[in-house]
């Protein structure tokens, strides 16, 4: 089980150059992510972007990419012939020379060397590759390392939290019959005074069919054992090792539509406060779930 909050850092050196990665993950329905690097690693954001994903299944991330020399770089020159042309052909036209042949370059230099252009030698695209992956999979490494701690931290609250779901819907079910069988003796008393007031009459095997009728929309049973199902299964999910944050969510859908049952069932004050209970760990439970992978 894995949180979908994290953080990692990742940095690679080859052919003195250094490649430095940073991943920021937040909660989110779907996998969003979004890279940031300069224009010299955009040829390589779809490597990137697919150690990522093989890893992360959801959350919102952020990727940041810098790449720094750490050295010198072999230097390559280019010649402006153009440029030095014309240097050339201003210096016959001012009478320093009478032909472009007899222009020496160091006459040429002495005027301006902006048509010898140096620059570093470009990275071989293997280095490049190289630096990028490994950066990313140390980033990642540390990502996966801190979602999955974080992930256990929510497991230990859900499983504390299930253990009280368990106790409180125990509490419901051994007194369910003891609520029906009140809420069936109440009516029945009801009804008594109402036919007394009439001075009307009933037979007794009618009588107590309606009052059986009655009593029984207030049986819990079905929703109790559907909830305790939901319960095991709730469990069962917590372990799985696979992302789990979409069927957690399904689960506690359901749960909370077999405790809104009960509690529109329901007439036993004690159930109702039990309900309530039930309700606000279920809440608790959806706000940590929000954050599971």
């Amino acid at each position: 089980m894995k949180s979908m909050t994290g953080f990692g850092c990742g940095t690679a050196t080859a052919d003195n150059l250094t490649c430095t990665v940073e991943i920021k993950s937040v909660n989110a329905r779907y996998l969003d992510l979004f890279i940031r690097s300069p224009k010299q690693i955009n040829p390589f954001e779809n490597l990137i972007r697919e150690q990522i994903q093989q890893h992360v299944a959801r959350g919102k991330v952020e990727v940041s990419v810098s790449i720094q020399d750490v050295g010198e770089r072999p230097k390559t020159f280019t010649i402006n012939r153009v440029l030095r042309e014309q240097i050339q052909e201003m210096l016959v036209e001012q009478g320093f020379y009478t032909t472009l042949k007899e222009v020496p370059l160091s006459a040429v230099m002495s005027v301006s060397n902006e048509w010898i252009q140096q620059q570093d030698e470009p990275v071989a695209e293997d280095v490049m590759i190289s630096v990028v992956t490994e950066a990313t999979g140390r980033a990642v490494a540390q990502l996966l390392q801190m979602r999955s701690e974080e992930g256990r931290h929510i497991q230990e609250d859900l499983l504390s939290r299930i253990s009280t779901l368990k106790s409180t819907i125990r509490r419901i079910d051994d007194n369910k019959s003891v609520a029906v069988e009140n809420y069936r003796n109440h009516i029945l008393s009801k009804i008594k005074e109402y036919l007394i007031e009439l001075e009307a009459s009933i037979s007794e095997d009618r009588f107590l069919q309606e009052i059986a009728i009655l009593a029984d929309k207030t049986d819990i049973t079905e929703e109790i054992v559907r909830f305790t199902s939901h319960v095991v299964q709730l469990k069962n999910t917590l372990i799985d090792e696979n992302p789990i944050g979409r069927k957690l969510d399904f689960i506690l859908q359901e749960m909370n539509r077999e405790v809104n049952t009960i509690g529109s069932k329901t007439v036993d004050s004690n159930i109702t406060e039990w309900v309530v209970q039930l309700k606000c760990e279920l809440e608790k439970i959806r706000e940590q779930v929000q954050n599971v992978e």
